[in-house]
């Protein structure tokens, strides 16, 4: 199983190869889980940190990380609402 770093660096790698359609500096706000996949929730800094709406994401997609293989692997978010509502927060891993 995958711990939480090693699912960062899945996410660093996908990141590196498939750049994400966002303007901003990227931005990790979170992690969440359940027994198959890692979450992370990403955006710009801009918007979470500095609080600007401009920089709010408009796309429709998700990232899960499959916690057995480090694979990323991109969701459509409406799709995928029932999964995500049943994840939990990973503690710390912000």
């Amino acid at each position: 199983m995958l711990t939480i770093d090693e699912a960062r660096a899945a996410f660093d790698g996908y990141v590196r190869e498939h750049p994400l359609p966002m303007r901003g500096t990227l931005h990790l706000d979170g992690w969440y889980e359940d027994d198959d996949d890692y979450l992370p929730v990403w955006g710009a800094r801009e918007f979470y940190v500095d609080g600007d709406p401009t920089y709010g994401r408009m796309d429709n997609f998700v990232l899960f990380i499959d916690k057995r293989s480090g694979t990323v692997r991109e969701e459509r978010q409406l799709e995928s609402l029932r999964k995500i509502h049943d994840m939990t927060p990973v503690t710390g891993a912000g």
